[in-house]
């Protein structure tokens, strides 16, 4: 792991309210249900976040939320949507100049974007 790596992984750790967990080239982050991933690939930042549904609620609300990807719902960067897992997926894929504060803010839009197609109100951001 490069040092820039180690240093934008934990300044996003501590903007999404982590401190406890090291940096690494792979991790995950539970908030509530949902669980936020961050990788390395090839030199980029994959965010994903994924969060459990009941099985009646998954398909609905992919529909639902794939009917919101538009550029603007990632700030220009494209989002990605499925089910697996039990869970509804979202991810994106940032630019290679990006950094933590910018990973940072599509992390919590991922969660609004999960929010307004999940029935019911999720925790508080």
């Amino acid at each position: 792991m490069d040092l820039q790596w180690q240093r934008q992984t934990e300044l996003w750790l501590r903007l999404m309210g982590e401190s406890a967990i090291p940096a690494a080239l792979r991790l995950s982050l539970r908030q509530g249900q949902d669980v936020f991933y961050l990788e390395s690939l090839d030199g980029r930042a994959l965010l994903s976040l994924a969060r459990p549904l009941p099985e009646t609620r998954r398909r609905p609300a992919l529909l639902r939320l794939l009917a919101l990807l538009q550029p603007e719902a990632g700030d220009g960067v494209p989002l990605r949507a499925w089910l697996a897992r039990g869970c509804l997926w979202l991810a994106a894929t940032m630019p290679r100049d990006s950094g933590a504060e910018q990973w940072a803010r599509i992390s919590r839009q991922q969660r609004r974007l999960l929010d307004r197609v999940a029935e019911g109100r999720h925790e508080a951001q």
